[in-house]
């Protein structure tokens, strides 16, 4: 019986903790969870108002508070190239009148076209769930002692009594909001570039440039990547309320005033709705002609009968197995200019320098994490331009264009030599005090069997339109000393006054010939070696201070 009245007495006080919400949170007393909830309407399953057919379930609407429908982020890119046109028969026209030859490139038609960006409608809603919270601002707190000995000031010990405050936990409506799918909208668009007023841009203008006679034309070699969207923020996970179009020209060549006109103006004219269609208009008005990357008009070698030229030339030498492989290594590149001869014209109409090509030849050799520079070397163009036949060609682009041909392999300087990479950083600073460059870096060969890839860019140096870095530019403001000679400038730095543009050339090395030494297979060592000591510093300081 004694063991029958335990258990009822148990199961009572199991019945009267759970009718009676306590809790015990470290404390020797409990306290009472309140209950702050307070309903203003009653869930039940609610057709949407924004968004037709739509049934918001009942478990989502208690407290509903409103809805709204919202768009998502989308957009349309065009790249836009150089008109083509007669370019001789301009020339010779342009030689017997300035005036004439501004009218056939005036007579082209506008840079225009249209498109259509989709994207999605979501219904957004909010409403308020009865929920269990722990926060002091809502629910209050209470207070906590705990008993601690601690250390007095003559040697001794004493028990305190430390008290804090804890947060409590209670009942409360908390905001949640929800997201459904709502079906599509179109935004129609159509851009147009508009030419410069002939009164004030013509041959008698100051500064004009005959290649230039519309004012956005773009020369050989030019592109703009111009993107239309329907939100100015344009990220894949933005939503608004309203479209906000806009366009947005990459890398533009001239400096342009936009403008913007919505057909069919409604007074929900670009509002996010249920099926929304709208069609707006952008003109693009040309001011002037700004500075921007040099373009990159090299393409894979053609010959004056349009027959596609090989554009490596490789090295015999040694195989692993003591006979001479044909293909060895790379030795020479070949690449053509389609820009050359139209740069030239137009630099001699806005510069008095001397106009000059670099390129930049780049290897990339595979890693584990992609793609990692190996060496970079430069040519000049006095250097690398090759007598060709492609004067006598029918086809008048390739008989306007330069045929490159430069020694990848050219001496012991790693500017010259893809073969000779750097001493790591670490030996290479303190190295350069007493030693050259030559001595600073060592011979770096292909691994057999790896794909490689070499990218070609270009500078076009000493021409105005295009960025420019400080050693040719020495008299800019910000190349001066006291801007640390275009330090803190991105203009000056070389990936941005390089084209962004760059011709790839992939090969395969050969699986037979390895002429790598132990020397390049220590320094690759260090070099690896050395990005560990930063993450060693760094770790050894989190642990020093922790």
């Amino acid at each position: 019986m004694a063991i029958k009245k335990h258990l009822m007495y148990a199961a009572l006080l199991l019945m009267l903790l759970s009718s009676r919400p306590y809790a015990f949170f470290g404390s020797s007393e409990p306290y009472f969870i309140a209950n702050y909830c307070f309903q203003i309407s009653a869930p039940y399953d609610r057709p949407s108002g924004s968004c037709p057919g739509q049934i918001i379930p009942s478990w989502q609407t208690r407290n509903f508070r409103f809805e709204e429908l919202k768009c998502s982020g989308n957009n349309n890119t065009h790249v836009r190239l150089p008109e083509s046109f007669d370019e001789e028969a301009w020339l010779d026209l342009k030689n017997i009148s300035r005036h004439e030859a501004s009218e056939v490139l005036r007579q082209q038609p506008l840079p225009s076209w249209s498109g259509e960006i989709h994207y999605q409608t979501n219904l957004h809603w909010e409403w308020e769930d009865c929920r269990m919270v722990t926060d002091p601002f809502i629910c209050g707190t209470y207070e906590v002692c705990e008993e601690r000995v601690i250390t007095t000031e003559n040697g001794g010990t004493q028990r305190v009594n430390e008290c804090r405050n804890v947060p409590k936990s209670c009942y409360a409506d908390v905001t949640v909001h929800e997201s459904q799918r709502c079906g599509n909208g179109q935004l129609d668009f159509d851009v147009e570039f508009l030419k410069k007023n002939a009164a004030h841009w013509n041959p008698a203008t100051p500064d004009y440039v005959d290649r230039l006679a519309n004012g956005y034309d773009l020369l050989p070699g030019e592109e703009e990547a111009i993107t239309v969207s329907n939100l100015k923020s344009n990220w894949s996970a933005s939503q608004s309320t309203e479209l906000t179009p806009a366009l947005f020209i990459e890398d533009p060549k001239n400096e342009y005033n936009l403008n913007q006109f919505i057909h069919n103006h409604q007074p929900d004219s670009l509002s996010c709705r249920f099926n929304g269609y709208d069609k707006v208009s952008f003109t693009v008005d040309t001011q002037k002609r700004i500075a921007s990357r040099s373009p990159n008009a090299f393409l894979l070698p053609k010959a004056f009968d349009n027959e596609d030229i090989e554009p490596l030339v490789w090295q015999s030498t040694p195989g692993k197995n003591g006979t001479r492989e044909q293909k060895g290594y790379p030795l020479m590149m070949r690449a053509q200019d389609f820009s050359a001869a139209a740069l030239s014209e137009v630099s001699e109409e806005v510069t008095e320098k001397l106009k000059n090509i670099i390129v930049r030849v780049q290897l990339y050799e595979p890693t584990i994490f992609g793609e990692r520079l190996k060496s970079t070397i430069y040519i000049d163009e006095a250097k690398g331009i090759q007598q060709t036949l492609n004067a006598i060609s029918n086809d008048q682009q390739i008989r306007r264009s330069t045929l490159w041909e430069f020694k990848l392999k050219n001496g012991n300087s790693p500017h010259k030599n893809i073969y000779r990479s750097y001493a790591p950083s670490l030996f290479y600073y303190p190295g350069k005090i007493f030693l050259s460059d030559e001595g600073l870096s060592y011979d770096d060969y292909l691994a057999p069997d790896t794909e490689y890839t070499l990218k070609l860019t270009v500078y076009q140096k000493n021409l105005p339109f295009y960025h420019q870095s400080c050693k040719s530019d020495p008299d800019a403001w910000d190349c001066k000393w006291y801007t640390l000679w275009g330090l803190f400038s991105s203009n000056r730095r070389e990936d941005n006054y390089y084209s962004k543009k760059s011709l790839d050339v992939r090969f395969r090395s050969n699986p037979n010939v390895d002429q790598r030494t132990w020397l390049s297979t220590f320094w690759h060592f260090v070099g690896y070696a050395q990005l560990t000591i930063p993450i060693g510093a760094a770790a050894y300081s989190f642990y020093y201070f922790l």
